[in-house]
């Protein structure tokens, strides 16, 4: 079976939308992947582990997650979690503090309604980010 899908994008302008040429738009897909590659390689093991425990944290209590609760669970100082908290938020990738404390969102989830629920292979729902 042959895909005729066609992928167009439009931007907005005074009140018109206009159409991006694929080739620009291709170009703009092909650099948010590279920025979001070169984002994450830059992570070192102890930030990979509390981004990934905030993903499963989040998953589970279904509350915005506390530097307080990271530090307890994981055992590692509060400081160094509130700076892995800190570039991971600066990234703009993996995590945003909608009240400037506590985790509501962390890449692929979000605990605000988004419009897009996915549901886990354990049959839990929550919401993409």
């Amino acid at each position: 079976m042959k895909n005729e899908l066609k992928h167009k994008l439009y931007m907005g302008f005074r009140g018109f939308m206009m159409r991006i040429p694929p080739l620009l738009s291709n170009k703009g897909a092909k650099k948010g992947e590279n920025s979001a590659k070169a984002n994450a390689d830059c992570l070192s093991r102890e930030e990979r582990s509390v981004h990934h425990f905030i993903v499963m944290k989040m998953a589970v209590v279904k509350d915005p997650i506390t530097t307080e609760l990271i530090a307890s669970e994981i055992g590692m100082p509060k400081d160094q979690v509130n700076q892995i908290i800190d570039k991971l938020e600066n990234l703009k990738t993996f995590i945003y503090r909608d009240d400037g404390k506590a985790i509501n969102w962390a890449y692929p989830l979000s605990l605000e309604d988004t419009g897009f629920r996915m549901t886990a292979s354990s049959g839990e729902q929550f919401f993409a980010a």
